[in-house]
């Protein structure tokens, strides 16, 4: 299994810089303000659970927290933008995944490897399912700020796989009139749609396995055209 973040904290948005982040106020952001902003963090995501987005108001996210209403727009305008800073830490964990696909996927080995790219979705998704899909749901009604975030976090698997495709493609594996770059957005769209409907597909007592297996079957089949 993947290991992920916990947090979005103040060491996580220092950057490479090591240059502390400052809040609403220009001010910048000290240990007391980072579990702060942490804890407006972590209550945004719970409320997620069982709130839709749409429903959530600033103020019920600082109650959560257990801090003041103003204390939230000291470090967040809307409630957006707490949302959005969940998104890029989901989007974190993707960012290994590219080096799968570096690994060798020849004979049985691409079962393997593709196995392993769908347990890291799943695992990434049983994590951090309510964000992804506000993520994606906000990316296809066309809000720029969550549409650039899918594709940041999505950009290196895409490329990765789009590589492991075209070698096959032109290896003779796949049809000459198949494009590459599509194909590899649809390839990690399915694997994405499995895990965000986990549950559902497990309702008719489905073992885990079997959803896995199955899957890395047509991935991997997708990928090297074998």
């Amino acid at each position: 299994m993947l290991t992920r973040p916990a947090t979005v904290g103040v060491e996580a948005a220092m950057g490479d810089t090591g240059e502390r982040p400052v809040n609403k106020l220009g001010h910048r952001i000290g240990r007391r303000g980072g579990r702060t902003r942490e804890a407006l963090l972590a209550a945004a995501r719970g409320l997620l659970e069982t709130h839709k987005l749409a429903d959530l108001r600033p103020a019920d996210v600082a109650r959560a927290a257990g801090v003041s209403a103003p204390s939230f727009y000291t470090y967040f305008k809307t409630v957006d933008e707490p949302v959005l800073a969940l998104c890029e830490a989901a989007g974190a964990p993707y960012q290994g995944l590219a080096a799968l696909f570096d690994a060798d996927w020849s004979g049985e080995r691409a079962f393997e490897q593709a196995r392993a790219y769908v347990l890291a979705v799943v695992d990434i998704w049983a994590e951090h399912g309510p964000v992804l899909r506000i993520e994606n749901a906000l990316a296809d009604e066309g809000h720029d700020a969550f549409a650039r975030e899918r594709i940041r976090r999505l950009r290196r698997v895409h490329l990765a796989i789009e590589r492991r495709i075209a070698e096959a493609r032109v290896n003779g594996r796949h049809d000459s009139r198949l494009d590459a770059r599509l194909a590899s957005y649809e390839a990690a769209s399915m694997v994405d749609s499995v895990a965000a409907g986990l549950r559902l597909m497990q309702r008719g007592d489905t073992p885990l396995d079997d959803v896995v297996d199955t899957t890395a079957l047509l991935f991997a089949k997708l990928v090297t055209g074998r």
